[in-house]
């Protein structure tokens, strides 16, 4: 419910924010600011750091927000973008080489130097962490081609977790039954910041008075570990001859972004 609790706050301050920028927007006659609404659909590529976990098929991204142009006083071809966004991501794994381990109670993932628990062998793992991300990217942009204006953007995405969920498929250790693991939680499990570099190249269709639609397509290098344990007494996997791991992964994202600017 605290993690539910911020979400709302931060969907709040967004939707704020959207409302400040937009009214700045419509009474700028240079409109050297725009602003409006967004939303991304994105495809996750994990790169794994060992052989301990694999990567089970193509993540997903979704994501809605507001979207924030602004050029540079003496240049119009030249500006930043920012906004913010909220992303709904899917990551997938399975194990690896070795068979992978780890206890739990309920619906809480034990961490290594946790006693008790019931032993779950692990085959599949689907996680769906919420971010909420804020990209700031450098906009270069051609004079206008008719209703047109091409544009390229350069920058860094900045993404923060939010909350997220697991779900995993395996084996109850002790009865042998393949069963679900539904909604766990590990603490620390997924890094709480997600970095990466990336560009953009779209345009801007002038539709309508000053309103713009706004196709683009990005691809985002991951520079940040998605999974990260500042301490050994937090791992949660174990493998079969119970060394403790953490899952070593970066990610890259391919993304489609439609836009709308006013």
């Amino acid at each position: 419910m605290k993690n539910l609790s911020s979400f709302y706050k931060i969907c709040f301050l967004g939707m704020a924010l959207f409302g400040i920028s937009l009214s700045y927007a419509q009474g700028t006659e240079t409109k050297r600011l725009q602003a409006g609404m967004t939303g991304n659909f994105g495809l996750n590529f994990q790169k794994m750091g060992s052989k301990k976990m694999d990567v089970n098929g193509v993540g997903t991204d979704l994501s809605v927000g507001v979207i924030i142009h602004t050029s540079f006083k003496n240049s119009s071809n030249l500006g930043l973008a920012t906004g913010l966004e909220f992303d709904f991501e899917t990551l997938k794994y399975k194990a690896g080489a070795d068979s992978v381990f780890y206890k739990y109670i309920d619906n809480e993932i034990l961490g290594k130097d946790d006693a008790g628990g019931t032993a779950f062998q692990l085959s599949e793992r689907q996680m769906k962490p919420i971010y909420v991300s804020i990209p700031l990217m450098l906009l270069f942009r051609t004079e206008p081609i008719g209703d047109f204006r091409y544009f390229g953007k350069f920058g860094i995405r900045n993404s923060f977790l939010v909350s997220q969920k697991i779900n995993d498929m395996g084996v109850d250790v002790g009865s042998s039954t393949v069963i679900e693991n539904t909604s766990m939680r590990s603490f620390g499990e997924t890094f709480f910041y997600k970095g990466s570099i990336g560009f953009s190249a779209g345009a801007e269709w002038n539709f309508v008075g000053t309103t713009t639609l706004v196709p683009e397509i990005s691809f985002f290098y991951g520079l940040t570990p998605m999974h990260y344990r500042f301490s050994e007494k937090n791992y949660s996997l174990y493998d079969g001859s119970g060394t403790y791991f953490y899952t070593k992964s970066k990610q890259n994202q391919l993304m489609l972004k439609i836009s709308i600017l006013f």
